[in-house]
């Protein structure tokens, strides 16, 4: 029909990008904790806190590699810089990965069933998979963080030290396998955290279901291996994806069950979160 305000102006193409609708939800997603106060405060103090391990590390592998100790750093400890003590290390940064994705992720989902934000999302063209993906990126930017990018610091550090002591493996392979480890396992948790945060609207509520998930089963895998049941390791839900790990760093087992089972139970539970997000998560059609 025609236009007959004077006001109208033919629409004019600006020359500002299009970005993808997940990059958008992502982009937003991990800027909008540090637009409030106490967040801010607290996740400074919690991705201070999960640098200091590294720091503290770097601090032993200097004062070794200058003392041309390199038999205690072959060993596969925590201070080690062969790819085995970078498991270790990821290992014990379970912690910082468990607070600050329960902080970061639980309303994630959450809120926007609350709000009923589903509607307004799925009310422009974006799909299912660009929602998940945005979310899943949040998540794993943080996981990011407080795991990959520490790590490959001290591999940076270890081998501008003493490049002759560590070789170039430092810089490429294990570099590497931090990428693939970091990447698989903190997509799948990430998954896993959001499948629960759209199964209720409330945060707090997720917090206690993902504080139950982390350490309640891994309190369980620590009372099974006390008692020798090793097959009740699998109980514990971190812990299989550092054994599963083992493959990507060529180290032994952490748990007393076979590798291949925790791979499945990983496998498991990154299906189950797909299969609850595609059944919890549906796109609203707006009709005018």
């Amino acid at each position: 029909m025609p236009v007959y305000d004077r006001g109208y102006t033919h629409w004019q193409p600006s020359d500002r990008r299009s970005y993808p609708a997940w990059w958008v939800i992502a982009r937003r997603g991990i800027v909008q904790p540090w637009k409030t106060k106490g967040m801010l405060t607290l996740l400074l103090i919690l991705l201070v806190a999960s640098w200091v391990p590294a720091i503290v590390k770097g601090g032993i592998v200097y004062f070794k590699l200058k003392a041309g100790d390199m038999v205690d750093l072959v060993g596969g400890s925590w201070t080690s810089i062969e790819p085995e003590g970078f498991l270790n290390y990821l290992d014990k940064q379970h912690f910082f990965v468990f607070v600050i994705m329960a902080i970061v992720g639980a309303g994630l989902v959450a809120t926007d069933r609350r709000d009923n934000g589903l509607s307004l999302y799925f009310s422009r063209p974006l799909g299912l998979r660009s929602y998940v993906l945005g979310k899943t990126l949040i998540l794993l930017f943080y996981y990011a963080l407080v795991t990959f990018v520490p790590a490959l610091a001290l591999c940076i550090f270890a081998y501008l030290i003493a490049p002759d002591a560590v070789g170039i493996d430092l810089l490429l392979l294990t570099p590497l396998r931090l990428l693939v480890f970091c990447a698989l396992t903190g997509t799948s948790m990430s998954l896993v955290l959001l499948a629960f945060s759209c199964l209720g609207k409330r945060s707090i509520f997720i917090m206690v279901w993902w504080t139950v998930m982390v350490t309640g089963t891994k309190t369980l895998g620590a009372i099974a291996g006390a008692l020798n049941k090793g097959a009740l390791q699998l109980l514990d839900f971190m812990g299989q994806y550092d054994n599963a790990g083992t493959f990507i760093f060529g180290a032994d087992a952490t748990l007393e069950v076979s590798r291949f089972l925790s791979l499945a139970v990983v496998l498991g539970w990154t299906g189950l979160a797909i299969w609850v997000l595609r059944s919890r998560i549906k796109p609203v059609e707006v009709v005018a």
